[in-house]
């Protein structure tokens, strides 16, 4: 998504309030949302992936399986849905599993989580994604305390979600 597209914002209750471009919102400190995906295989190990480098925000970084921005007129669900097929090549059934408030950089967004227990084979798209690996949650959180780079909505939703459970 281009920083000059249009995107919803929503005020705290999570309803629409109207459209602005991308750049325009964050500028604003408007809240907006995303999705998230957590991947898991027959093994209950997690799908991370690593951003690409030539990404303008976190390059690097570990993060969720799949997600992304919510396009307009789009449910959560339906953008789940969306970012796990364009980033990872998977058509699967998705599982709810919460919504939380999230906070970085001056900004509040909306984030769904979505799970996707799978046994397909990832095939990543490389102008999405830079990597990834399947990794136990007890091996993520080893990752997080050593200060390994991870996204913000990952570290919320992680330990939200997933902190202490095997």
């Amino acid at each position: 998504m281009g920083k000059d597209e249009l995107m919803e914002y929503v005020d705290e209750t999570d309803k629409v309030l109207g459209t602005l471009p991308r750049n325009k919102i964050i500028e604003q400190n408007k809240m907006y949302r995303l999705v998230a995906v957590f991947v898991f295989n027959g093994e209950g190990k997690l799908f991370i992936q690593q951003r690409s480098q030539s990404n303008g925000r976190y390059p690097g970084y570990y993060e969720s399986s799949a997600g992304g921005h919510i396009v307009i007129g789009e449910s959560y669900e339906q953008a789940a849905y969306r970012e796990l097929y364009e980033e990872l090549g998977i058509k699967d059934t998705l599982k709810f599993v919460g919504k939380l408030k999230v906070e970085y950089e001056g900004i509040s967004r909306f984030v769904s989580l979505y799970e996707c227990l799978t046994n397909k084979k990832i095939n990543i798209n490389k102008d999405e994604v830079g990597g990834g690996n399947f990794l136990a949650l007890n091996e993520i959180s080893v990752m997080l305390k050593s200060k390994e780079k991870f996204t913000p909505v990952f570290i919320e939703l992680f330990n939200r979600f997933y902190m202490g459970k095997k």
